[in-house]
């Protein structure tokens, strides 16, 4: 998050305090009418000075930064012959900076599998567990309260009403395609097995080799290598960045949609990742149920809009 704020309002921030942002709307059933946005811990505080304002320009990160920024060694080995789940491993980590990790949505059973042996060196352990998180087909993310969330692509589209539709709330469209993180040919390593795609829509030689190796129990050898591959088929949906993004007013839902659905509680009333929405953009060919990959929220005096990026859901499953 990036804020600007008076120079006046300077004793009242510093670098590592806790920030939310909120929106406030009495139409907003919970919550005091003050929904939460999103929590950040202050990474950086900066004054500037011009001839007709002096402004504070405060940038924060979430409070997970402390895990992604950390190094240190560790290893999860199988206790009395049992594993830790994925969801266990993420758990005993996120405890050690004090952030809460939750599956979602939390009153189902944890749904991870075994990770078996699980080890990093002098390093961060976060590239390792996104890594283990695309093998098993979950998305691991900050949450608006500063905590963790585990969950799997969206195989449903919102009830809420959020929906694209050009010509309705559409402001710019941005399409793009892109290759250069693009791949012929992914492998995925591990213990005993490999897993090869090719990606045909690419016509380069580059090759991406992903190791495993100490991520993944090859107890199961047929278990195990299903989840090489589907790392691999994975990694090459994602990279081929066919990307829509669209401008539109607001940060959620509309006052108008707000009336209609009531009791706010319990519901999703801003635009979030991981919302599978319908999309109509005729100028693009679009007409399908698209996942939203990305959401920046900005806010002036005068407005407030949100830029969101759609992805076909194959680029997270």
């Amino acid at each position: 998050m990036e804020l600007e704020i008076p120079a006046g309002e300077r004793a009242k921030v510093r670098k590592h305090d806790r920030l939310q942002a909120r929106l406030e709307n009495p139409l907003i059933t919970d919550s005091g009418g003050r929904r939460l946005v999103a929590t950040v811990m202050v990474d950086e505080v900066t004054a500037t000075a011009e001839p007709t304002a002096h402004m504070l320009t405060v940038i924060g990160r979430s409070p997970a930064r402390d895990i992604i920024d950390s190094t240190w060694t560790d290893a999860f080995w199988p206790t009395n012959g049992v594993p830790m789940t994925f969801a266990e491993a993420v758990k005993e980590i996120c405890a050690k900076f004090d952030i809460r990790c939750n599956w979602f949505p939390e009153d189902q059973p944890d749904p991870t599998s075994a990770i078996g042996f699980f080890a990093w060196q002098n390093e961060s352990p976060w590239a390792k567990l996104q890594a283990e998180a695309g093998s098993q087909g979950f998305l691991l993310t900050s949450n608006e309260a500063g905590g963790m969330y585990i969950w799997q692509p969206s195989g449903t589209a919102r009830s809420e009403g959020f929906r694209i539709t050009e010509g309705k709330n559409v402001k710019s469209i941005e399409w793009r395609q892109n290759g250069a993180e693009q791949f012929r040919k992914y492998v995925v390593t591990g213990h005993f097995a490999e897993a090869i795609v090719f990606d045909d829509t690419c016509n380069t030689n580059r090759i991406l080799t992903i190791d495993l190796a100490d991520t993944i129990d090859p107890a199961d050898t047929g278990i195990y290598e299903e989840k090489l591959r589907r790392r691999a088929e994975t990694e090459m949906h994602r990279r081929r960045e066919n990307r829509t993004t669209v401008a539109v007013s607001g940060w959620g839902l509309s006052d108008a949609q707000l009336l209609e659905l009531g009791d706010t509680a319990q519901r999703e009333v801003f635009w979030s990742p991981n919302f599978l929405i319908p999309v109509r953009m005729p100028s693009l060919n679009l007409s399908q149920n698209l996942l939203i990959a990305e959401v920046e929220h900005e806010a002036d005096a005068r407005s407030m809009r949100t830029s969101i990026t759609l992805v076909n859901r194959e680029a997270y499953l």
